[in-house]
Formats: structure tokens, C-alpha cells, sequence
């Protein structure tokens, strides 16, 4: 979408919590290489405790002119009853990360997808037809995900009791990708037997981001009982992007395995977002700069 300059841009983040977030930061300097001098970018936290404020907030989008939106936890999937306008990256997975305001209208977007994608398979390696792949979680940034893999040989949800169901209906709604997946509840035994069997492990839960950087939903105990020989065949991503380095990541990296922070799916959503916002475009070849500037903001802010 693109935007008058002469007028002030405005974009923002809306979730629960948006506290830990450095997308200003972010979007700021993709402002700054777009030529866009006239913009800011927001967080607005929306409390999750009264349903009717994200609606409040979906509409004030419109009503106060603002030009787009990045939709973080708990929202993305509660808020596609609230668009005008759903892109097909948002029907094929369910969840939406990315909102533009077409004239008063709010279209949908899923740019959380390719910004996985794009991060797993420039820090890491390509996604293979054959890989066994892990992913802990079943909401928004699970569905993002699985709705950029290719058919893999097997995909296995790990989930708590409590997202049980909520796992059964992300694999109803993915029936016609004919993936081969398997639910499995999050107990010290399925942790282990999959991650044995895995070549990919995906964290797509906020366990692990700040304030709680010490928590971790695999163990020392887990891996030793993988074992290093096998987890150093394993590459390990985790959606989670502050800390730089979640503990999740530091205990796979200890073990040999290849890693990828939620960094880089962050920058690269980001810039596709900020090109629908503002027509303004980010060249990849920035996010080298883009990443050690959103690093030193963490560890001047975030550090604990």
C-alpha cells in the first residue's frame, strides 16, 4: 500500500504481551533505508482479559488513519473474524501477523510464514521432502509455519493436555496438505522419542521468551537421553526472538546441533509487513545490520 509521505506513516503492534518487543526499532530503520522520513511504528498492548478490546483495537486501525498493523500473541487467530479483507496467506493456515489499512478497509496478511521459511533456510538449510520435523506448539506461529513446509516424510505436534484441542483442529484444518501428522502430548518420554527421530525441531511457543529466559520446554536430562551423536544432525529453530538466544537454543547448541534464533523470522516478516504498509522496500541484503542493530537493543534493554 502505498503511502502519502508528505503525512505522518504510522504503524504498530498489537498483543499481549508487547512489552519485550524491539519491532520499533526495527521498523524504524527500515523507514530510515526506505527514504520514508515522516514515520513511526507503536506497541500497543491490548489486555487479553476483555475480549472486546481487540475489536475496540481492530477498528480504531481505521478510525485513526493508522496505516497497518503487526499482530503478535494472543491475537492471531482471534482476530480474522475482525477483517474486511483475508489474503489467501491467511486462509491456507488460519492465523494472521499482518494487517493493512486499504482505505478504511482491513485486509489480512500472513508474513510470519515466509519469514520462518526465509530464516530456517538461509541460517540453517533447505527443508527436505524426506525431513522428520518437531514442532512444539499448535497456535499462531505453529500454523504459520506448517503452512511453508513442504510435504515432509512426518510431522509430529508436541503439545500440552491443555492445547489438545486446540492441536486437533490446526490438523483438521490443514487436511488437504495431506501432511503426515502425528499429536503428541508434552511428556518427558515423547520429547525424547522425537526429538530422537527428528531433523528439524521447531519451538512455536512463547516459552523461553522474556522476562522468562530460563525456561525451556527441553532439558539437559531430554537431550542427554537423545544423545550428542544424534543431536548433532539436528537443527534446532525457535520463533522466540528475545532473548537473541533462548535457553531452548544454548542447550541444542551445547549438544552440537545447528541453531537459528526467532531473530532472523522476525526480520524478514517484517520486511515483507513493511512493504504492504508502506510500499517502501528493504532489501534483504540488510539483515546482517538489521540483526546486530535489533541485538544491541535487546542486550541494552532486555538483558537480565
Amino acid at each position: 500500500m502505498k503511502q502519502n509521505h508528505n503525512h505522518k506513516t504510522i504503524t504498530c503492534l498489537i498483543g499481549d504481551p508487547v512489552e519485550h518487543s524491539v519491532s520499533d526499532v526495527m521498523f524504524q530503520y527500515f523507514a530510515k533505508l526506505a527514504g520514508i522520513k515522516n514515520y513511526s511504528h507503536l506497541k500497543f498492548r491490548i489486555d487479553r482479559t476483555n475480549p472486546e478490546n481487540l475489536k475496540t483495537a481492530m477498528k480504531g486501525i481505521s478510525v485513526f488513519g493508522i496505516a497497518g498493523a503487526n499482530i503478535t500473541l494472543p491475537y492471531k487467530e482471534s482476530s480474522i473474524k475482525y477483517l474486511d479483507i483475508i489474503d489467501k496467506t491467511v486462509n491456507s493456515v488460519g492465523a494472521v501477523n499482518t494487517i493493512v489499512n486499504k482505505k478504511g478497509k482491513i485486509a489480512g496478511y500472513n508474513t510470519d510464514g515466509h519469514g520462518a521459511l526465509k530464516a530456517i533456510e538461509t541460517k540453517l538449510r533447505p527443508i527436505k521432502n524426506s525431513d522428520t520435523v518437531v514442532i512444539f506448539g499448535a497456535g499462531g506461529a505453529a500454523r504459520a509455519i506448517i503452512g511453508v513446509l513442504p510435504k515432509v516424510s512426518c510431522l509430529t505436534l508436541l503439545v500440552r493436555s491443555s492445547d489438545l484441542n486446540k492441536a486437533k483442529k490446526l490438523k483438521e484444518d490443514f487436511v488437504h496438505r495431506d501432511l503426515k501428522m502425528e499429536i503428541k502430548l508434552l511428556t518427558d518420554k515423547n520429547i525424547v522419542s522425537t526429538i530422537m527421530g527428528a531433523n528439524l525441531v521447531v519451538n512455536a511457543t512463547p516459552v523461553g521468551m522474556y522476562p522468562k529466559n530460563n525456561d525451556s520446554l527441553i532439558s539437559k536430562k531430554h537431550l542427554d537421553s537423545v544423545g550428542r551423536s544424534a543431536i548433532k544432525n539436528i537443527v534446532f529453530f525457535d520463533a522466540v526472538f528475545n532473548p537473541f538466544e533462548t535457553k531452548f537454543l544454548k542447550l541444542a547448541k551445547q549438544y552440537g546441533a545447528k541453531t537459528c534464533p526467532g531473530l532472523y523470522m522476525m526480520i524478514y516478516q517484517g520486511i515483507k509487513a513493511f512493504e504492504l504498509w508502506t510500499g517502501g522496500a528493504v532489501s534483504e541484503k540488510n539483515t546482517g545490520n538489521i540483526s546486530r542493530l535489533l541485538q544491541e537493543a535487546i542486550n541494552s534493554k532486555y538483558k537480565k
